[in-house]
């Protein structure tokens, strides 16, 4: 989710045992995540989308996201 500050990010994330808080901040001179308009109150990113914003590229928003698959459920 984004921070109040434009140049803060953090991702929730379970890696199985627990949940745990990644924080990231641009410390480049007026540096700023770029954000598209979010509808309904969030958004779904790909892996190369995620890494692009993580690298602080505005490019990430002409990368279109391919469609989440629905987990199966497993015995």
């Amino acid at each position: 989710f984004r921070s109040k500050r434009p140049d803060r990010l953090k991702i929730l994330v379970f890696d199985g045992t627990g949940m745990w808080l990644m924080t990231k901040w641009l410390e480049l001179e007026g540096g700023r995540f770029a954000w598209p308009p979010i509808r309904e109150g969030k958004m779904m990113l790909s892996a190369t989308q995620l890494a692009m914003l993580l690298d602080g590229l505005s490019e990430w928003l002409k990368i279109a996201p391919r469609p989440a698959a629905r987990p199966i459920k497993t015995a």
